[in-house]
This record gives structure tokens, C-alpha cells and sequence, in this order.
């Protein structure tokens, strides 16, 4: 693995820290300041809604005129909204905005990559063993300056991106894409993220009130649920080997399904936490797989805002998912959200089945 590679595969790992520490850390600050149910999910919302419309127009600028940089001003605008957040401003929530960042440093890593598989399962693996590191944060540091050391994270990453020498020159600003039909087909994803942000961003919300489980308790099922998906990850392309992506994607998905449906109906904090972990394994461990699809079924010249254009079409609806589900937990209803995103998969992952089941 070469200079370049090995820096973007670590810029992109880190955030795994940060991914495993704000979907447990995030709902519990914002309660802390002071905000309901309702509110919490209305602003994890709008920020899956910002992140993505600045996803597509970064990207776009990216094709035109160069990834890197606007992989750097994107993560700029993270640390400002992480600064906001340590200051007890909840809305600097909305301008926490790293998934602005993916489409750029995905094409970016499919330049520099020779296997684009085997290096996004090592950087999705280190990925989730770090955010193992952030899901144990809250049993020895307060939530407050968890948002703090994560910003330095951002700030790290960003420095990690300023290194790479870029050999991608870019082209003109063009918002067209010939890869339009593809993308489009992949709209089926979307019902994925809406059922996701129904239930996924507010979890640590759903043990707290079903099970009067504080920060600290529900740490360490967080981190052990992230141990096994980073270990499963490494073991994703294999199994694409064997059964190839497609099938592997679905077989995966289908497990998760059934496991997220026996969720809600658990009396047992230990019970719900062991399907909590299977599940989180299931339904994520093909992530690289899919990841890897996106990239080579797009080309060259479009990736960025080719992948971004599909982050924003599954990031609308996942979007409005943490205002409902929020919602639903506001009016005393924890199962529903649940009932309701396993129908929104189901139909999801039969749509990618039948679409794309010809496809290697």
C-alpha cells in the first residue's frame, strides 16, 4: 500500500471513532441541554439533510475542479460545528457535516487503490474497531468532551487529506451524469435510509427509555457490537468470493431483518442487546461490498458526485426518519419505528436483488 493510499485509509478510519461515539453520545448531550424527544430528532434530521445537499454540491465542485480540496473545506465545516456543540449550542449539530466529505474521499481512494475491495474492507475494519474505542468513551469521559476529542479527530483528518498529492486534474462543472440510470436504480437504497433513520441515529434513546439505562450502561454493547462488525467486515469479500456481492449483500441484509423485527418484543436489557449486536453485524458487514460496487459502477470522472448524488438520494429520506422516530418515542410508541423499518428493507433489499442480480 502506497504513501497516498495508507493516508486516506487512515483519514477515513478515524472518523470511526467519531461514528462510535455520536450515535450513543449525540441523543443523550442534546437531552442534557435540555431538549425532548421531538426536538432531538427534528435536529439529527436536519443534520442528515444539510450533510448531504453540501455532499452533492462539494462533490460536484470536487469532479470539476479538484477532490482534495473540497475533502478538506468539508471537514472545515465539521470542526466549526463541533466547536458549536462543546459551546452548548444544540444547533451546531446541523453543520456537523463529514458525510459531505465521502463522495470526494471515496473517488479519491479509488485513484490510489489497486484493490478497491480488499482496501475498503481494511479501512471499513480499522473504521469500526476505532469506533469500538468511541463507543467506550462515555464510561470515562462526560459527554461534553466527548464532542470536544472529536472534534480534534475531524482536525486530524483533515490534515491527514491536506498531504495527499492528488493526480486526479478534474474537468469542467458539469452536473450531468452518464451514469444517471445506474444511480437511479440504487434509489431503491433509499428506502434503507429512511427505515435507518427512523430507529438507528436515536438507539441509544430507545435503550434509555425502555430500559432506564444511562450513557455508561449502554457503552460497552455499543462497543461490543462494533468488535464483531469490524472483525466480520475483514471476512466480507470472502464471502463475495464465494456467493459473489450481490447475493452476500442480500443474505446479509435478510438476517438483519428478521433480527430487527425480534428487537422490540425483548423484555431483557442482555436480550436486546445481544440481537442489537447480531444485527448491527448483519445488516453492516457488507458495507465494503456494496461501497466497492458503487465506485466501479460509476465512472471515473463522475465518482465523486456519482456517489454523492446516491448518498443524498438514500440521505433525504433517512433524513426525516429521526424526527418520526423521535416523535413516536415522544407519544410513548417504542416499537413501531421498528415494525416499520423492517417493511421499509425488506422491500429495499428485494428492489437491489432484482435490479442489479445480473451484475458482478
Amino acid at each position: 500500500m502506497k504513501k497516498d493510499e495508507k493516508l486516506l485509509v487512515t483519514a477515513m478510519s478515524i472518523n470511526g471513532i467519531i461514528f462510535g461515539s455520536s450515535q450513543l453520545v449525540n441523543p443523550l448531550y442534546l437531552k442534557d441541554l435540555g431538549l425532548n424527544a421531538a426536538l432531538i430528532g427534528l435536529l439529527i434530521s436536519g443534520q442528515m439533510l444539510i450533510g448531504s445537499f453540501l455532499s452533492i454540491i462539494f462533490s460536484t465542485l470536487g469532479d470539476a475542479y479538484g477532490r482534495k480540496k473540497f475533502a478538506v473545506i468539508s471537514r472545515f465545516i465539521s470542526i466549526i460545528g463541533f466547536l458549536l456543540l462543546f459551546l452548548k449550542f444544540p444547533y451546531g449539530l446541523l453543520i456537523i457535516s463529514l458525510m459531505s466529505g465521502g463522495g470526494l474521499t471515496g473517488a479519491l481512494l479509488a485513484e490510489k487503490s489497486l484493490n478497491l475491495d480488499r482496501t475498503l474492507s481494511l479501512s471499513y475494519s480499522i473504521n469500526t474497531f476505532l469506533s469500538v474505542v468511541g463507543s467506550l468513551l462515555p464510561m470515562f469521559i462526560g459527554l461534553r468532551y466527548i464532542i470536544l476529542l472529536n472534534m480534534f479527530i475531524v482536525i486530524i483528518s483533515l490534515l491527514l487529506i491536506s498531504l495527499i498529492k492528488e493526480d486526479y486534474k478534474g474537468g469542467k462543472l458539469d452536473f450531468r451524469l452518464k451514469s444517471i440510470n445506474n444511480i437511479m436504480k440504487l434509489s431503491f437504497e433509499s428506502f434503507i435510509g429512511l427505515g435507518a433513520g427512523l430507529i438507528l441515529p436515536i438507539i441509544s434513546l430507545w435503550f434509555y427509555l425502555k430500559f432506564a439505562k444511562t450513557a455508561s450502561q449502554i457503552s460497552p454493547i455499543f462497543a461490543i457490537s462494533n468488535v464483531i462488525l469490524a472483525v466480520s467486515t475483514l471476512f466480507s469479500h470472502k464471502l463475495s468470493k464465494k456467493f459473489g456481492r450481490i447475493k452476500t449483500i442480500v443474505y446479509t441484509h435478510i438476517i438483519g431483518i428478521i433480527l430487527l423485527v425480534l428487537l422490540p418484543f425483548t423484555r431483557s436489557f442482555y436480550i436486546a442487546s445481544l440481537i442489537f449486536i447480531l444485527r448491527n453485524t448483519f445488516m453492516n458487514m457488507s458495507g465494503p461490498l456494496f461501497s466497492s460496487f458503487v465506485l466501479n459502477l460509476i465512472p471515473y470522472n463522475e465518482r465523486a458526485r456519482g456517489q454523492s448524488l446516491i448518498n443524498l438520494i438514500d440521505s433525504i429520506p433517512r433524513s426525516i426518519g429521526p424526527f418520526i422516530g423521535g416523535y413516536l418515542f415522544y407519544l410513548g410508541n417504542l416499537s413501531l419505528p421498528f415494525f416499520i423499518t423492517a417493511s421499509l428493507y425488506t422491500v429495499s433489499t428485494i428492489g437491489f436483488y432484482l435490479l442489479f442480480r445480473d451484475f458482478k
